[in-house]
């Protein structure tokens, strides 16, 4: 079965076992994200919450209903409608007024050093209020946060109290203005009627005339009757005008789309469905002098009254949502009664001139008559238009009077704020318990970010878990090399009985079983350059000359060659490279370094070492070293420097590669091993070189039991004493 090369994916063993690895970046990371929120929480200023319950009900209104004028209500408004009228910037700005917040916050010692003006507090006022529904229900939570929990009690109050007086006034518009209206009138038609009274007695007193023949009675009767409708109709006209302007007004002040008058009344349009209008009332009033109501006749000319008036009603309403971009939906309702009365206006309008054009005939009638009753008629018409005038208008300053007084505002209060006694910000217990997963949470990203940035491998577990299916071979421990030494790389020499000696010389004994018949050829190289492999091969032939086997350690790193500086011999000119290239015989380029070992250095550094090594020379100088040695060991090149160690691995029993922990890359040690699978060469398996406590759980039982047995041997030497 062919051995995994390396994927990256992460198991939950490997997750783990970053973690353990980088335990203490993680500790320090939850400690220091810990520390911050602790010092957050003792230096940030608290915060309070003051809150306010409000309930919205419905607004009623109603206004006098006659015949060309139509009943104006208020639905009842939405509560997302509410919520912007109460943040809007009107209230806010009463507020910021009533309590006198700009000469608070300039004598605040955060402030006093800088120019606080009227809007930088309207700015911040509004980001303290936070404006709720409550779901499923008419009731709005107003909420004002702020470091002093008096002002936050006194800023909700306020802006309760000033948000209720301002749908007051929104209410009380409309009637206001018909009051205002009304009583600026009356004086003046009362004075009229005074002056028209004493025309006419004096007119009777002097001419000796005080009564009307039928005629003028009649005549009378229906012009008194058109002027009276006149009045009347001139009456209402003059309120949907006054409020007009009223509305107007109230956008003006909230930065709304104003809509003029004289937009309206110029539409071509309109002054034809105007037109048509007139002309259709004046024609029903002929009719009903012939016709019972219920003709045939009378009822058509009503329905195209109708019809025209539907008409009127759209077009008025097209013109006004037209001149408006877009429409706030806290102002909507002001322009549907803006609509509407735009539409009265221009309904009564063309009531008037119908009306005028009736009475008009009746004039003509009175032109006709004696001078003297012309001028007795004129006079009583003018007294009775005056009074019907003055009564009119005091019956309308009642029921508007009664109607203004009706009006409430569409919030009820139903919980006032209080000083709050606990800070709502910030909330320890949570602000501590966020702090605490967070730091958790850093922590973990912090060990898995260091992991990713440290391309090096620092651990056996992480070399097996990239190498799967590859075996171990061994693991050779950090070892210092003592000057007192002449060949200090040469452990095994120096040291036969140390730890790192017995951890080379169990590596041995695996390799001898890593495959059956025992391998001969074996070939010892690295992902890299500096990971040990020299030293690893050096020793490991030493170790197999020890055992009594005639060995062969045998340079071909023809780029970087130490197995002689390692061996402590000089420079040897002659090498393998000089009998491929020159017949040299064996003989010549074989130094014996000890019993049982020799060695084949490089040479001189040819210019092209993968022509000499696939050339047959080659394979031929093999095959005659395989019958002389009973292990020949070869010092191969890194794998990423040259080609040389897959192409020399042919002539092999298999490939060792020596992996350093903390100084292989990771990289590295991947593209090795797709390296050695893609020319389907044999690993034996991988040597770990520089292991230790940190790196490896191994380099504890290698010490356990050395330090141990020299412990025991010391006390034996101090009882024998």
């Amino acid at each position: 079965m062919e051995p995994e090369v390396y994927e990256d994916e992460l198991t939950l063993e490997d997750i783990l076992h970053i973690f353990k690895k980088r335990f203490w970046w993680f500790f320090l990371t939850v400690v220091i994200t810990v520390a911050i929120t602790i010092t957050y929480l003792f230096l940030t200023t608290p915060i309070y919450e003051a809150s306010v319950t409000l309930k919205i009900e419905s607004q009623q209104s109603s206004s006098i209903s006659d015949i060309f004028t139509s009943q104006i209500s208020s639905s009842r408004p939405e509560i997302s409608t509410e919520v912007e009228l109460i943040k809007s910037r009107t209230n806010i700005e009463k507020v910021v007024d009533d309590l006198n917040l700009v000469e608070y916050f300039k004598n605040k010692s955060e402030y006093s050093k800088t120019e606080i003006t009227k809007q930088d507090v309207i700015k911040s006022l509004s980001e303290m209020i936070t404006v709720s529904p409550v779901k499923d229900t008419n009731i709005v939570k107003i909420s004002v946060q702020n470091e002093d929990p008096e002002l936050a009690k006194n800023i909700a109050n306020k802006l309760a109290e000033v948000y209720n007086e301002f749908l007051k006034t929104l209410s009380k518009n409309e009637y206001t203005v018909k009051r205002e209206f009304i009583e600026e009138q009356i004086p003046k038609v009362e004075n009229d009627l005074k002056a028209a009274e004493e025309r006419i007695r004096k007119f009777k007193e002097e001419n000796k005339v005080f009564l009307l023949d039928e005629e003028a009675k009649n005549i009378l009767s229906f012009t008194l009757e058109y002027d009276r409708q006149i009045n009347q109709y001139n009456l209402q006209l003059e309120e949907t005008k006054a409020k007009v302007k009223a509305f107007n007004e109230l956008l003006k002040k909230v930065n709304e789309k104003i809509i003029s008058s004289e937009t309206i009344s110029t539409n071509p349009f309109i002054n034809q469905l105007k037109s048509k209008l007139i002309d259709y009332q004046v024609e029903l009033a002929g009719l009903k002098n012939i016709y019972p109501e219920t003709d045939p006749k009378v009822k058509e000319i009503k329905d195209k009254i109708a019809e025209t008036e539907k008409l009127l009603k759209d077009e008025v309403s097209k013109i006004v949502t037209s001149q408006v971009q877009t429409i706030n939906p806290a102002y909507q309702d002001i322009y549907l009664q803006l609509i509407e009365s735009q539409y009265n206006t221009e309904v009564i309008k063309s009531t008037i001139e119908a009306l005028t054009k009736l009475k008009n005939t009746y004039n003509e009638k009175f032109s006709k008559l004696p001078l003297l009753e012309q001028q007795l008629l004129e006079l009583q018409r003018d007294v009775k238009v005056k009074e019907n005038l003055y009564t009119l208008l005091l019956e309308k300053l009642e029921e508007t009077r009664i109607a203004e007084a009706g009006v409430i505002g569409t919030a009820k209060l139903i919980d006032s704020a209080i000083v709050p006694d606990k800070p709502i910000k910030p909330n320890k217990k949570l602000t501590a318990a966020i702090g605490g997963v967070l730091g958790i949470f850093l922590g973990i990203l912090v060990a898995f970010i260091i992991e990713y940035m440290d391309k090096s491998i620092k651990d056996e577990d992480e070399i097996k878990r990239m190498a799967k299916g590859h075996i171990v071979l061994g693991r050779i421990p950090t070892f210092e090399m003592k000057k007192e030494y002449e060949k200090p790389e040469l452990i095994v020499l120096n040291e036969p009985v140390s730890p790192v000696s017995e951890s080379i010389k169990l590596t041995l004994a695996n390799i001898n079983y890593s495959t059956t018949p025992s391998p001969e050829v074996i070939a010892i190289t690295s992902a890299g350059p500096g990971e040990g492999k020299t030293i690893t091969s050096a020793n490991l032939a030493i170790s197999y000359a020890q055992n009594g086997l005639k060995t062969l350690l045998l340079d071909m790193d023809m780029r970087k060659p130490r197995v002689e500086k390692a061996l402590g011999l000089e420079r040897f000119n002659i090498g393998f490279v000089n009998h491929i290239l020159k017949d040299v015989p064996i003989e010549r380029i074989t130094q014996n370094y000890m019993e049982n070992l020799d060695v084949i250095p490089v040479g001189p550094l040819p210019p092209n070492p993968t022509a000499l090594l696939t050339s047959k020379k080659f394979g031929e100088l093999i095959n005659q070293l395989k019958e002389k040695y009973d292990k020949i060991v070869i010092d191969l090149p890194p794998i990423l420097a040259a080609a040389d160690a897959l192409i020399v691995a042919k002539h092999t029993d298999g490939l060792v590669l020596v992996v350093r922990a903390g100084k292989t890359q990771k990289h590295s040690l991947k593209v090795a091993l797709e390296n050695i699978t893609t020319s389907d060469n044999k690993l034996l398996g991988i040597v770990i070189d520089d292991i230790n406590e940190k790196n490896s759980g191994y380099y504890y039982y290698y010490y356990y039991y050395y330090y141990q047995d020299g412990e025991k041997k010391k006390r034996k030497k101090s009882k024998s004493k």
